[in-house]
């Protein structure tokens, strides 16, 4: 056998290897074949010398799950490393993260409850202008009592749209917090299930 049947034979044999790693081990066994062949040996004696190739790639598929192996201790550093960056890194991105949320949630709490007191003040101006109406209208001042009217159906108005728009915002807000509240839930489940 010639050396080029040799190596066309190693490489189709060790096609499933990757090929940086197949032409790397078809070179080291060029090389060695060449290197006997500078030594005097003649090119079939060199190639007989080197073995049979599937004796070679016998060899070479054995030696390389021991290579495999290595490969999940790297991720498990990585993950190691990782959680050590975590851990060591909390007193930093904790606050941050906490200070970050309770922003936030105070100030969509806080729009929320001026929206509703909002509603509510208007609801109890148009309340309170349809009694001081009566008031007015019994003392004799009807001029004031038919303003205060006008200004309480005014305020009625007011607080009968806003309750829809109230509403609508309080809803949206509670979708809002149940949809963050199942994504972070899922974070968690999809860890669960990962680690299973």
């Amino acid at each position: 056998m010639t050396k080029k049947e040799f190596l066309s034979a190693l490489s189709r044999g060790l096609s499933k290897l990757p090929r940086k790693e197949r032409e790397e081990r078809v070179n080291f066994y060029a090389e060695m074949i060449d290197d006997r062949i500078e030594e005097g040996m003649s090119e079939p004696d060199a190639v007989a010398s080197v073995g049979t190739v599937e004796g070679t790639v016998s060899q070479i598929l054995a030696e390389r799950p021991a290579v495999a192996e290595e490969t999940p201790q790297k991720s498990g550093n990585g993950r190691v490393g990782v959680i050590l960056l975590l851990v060591l890194g909390f007193p930093i991105w904790f606050p941050i993260l906490l200070s970050l949320f309770v922003t936030v949630a105070s100030l969509i709490f806080s729009l929320f409850v001026t929206l509703w007191a909002v509603e509510i003040s208007f609801a109890a101006g148009a309340v309170g202008g349809v009694g001081t109406f009566f008031v007015l209208l019994a003392t004799g001042q009807v001029a004031s009592a038919f303003f205060t009217l006008g200004g309480a159906l005014v305020c009625g108005g007011l607080a009968i749209l806003l309750f829809f728009g109230a509403v609508a915002a309080t809803k949206a807000l509670w979708r809002g917090i149940t949809a963050v509240c199942r994504r972070i839930a899922g974070l968690f489940k999809r860890k669960e299930k990962n680690n299973v």
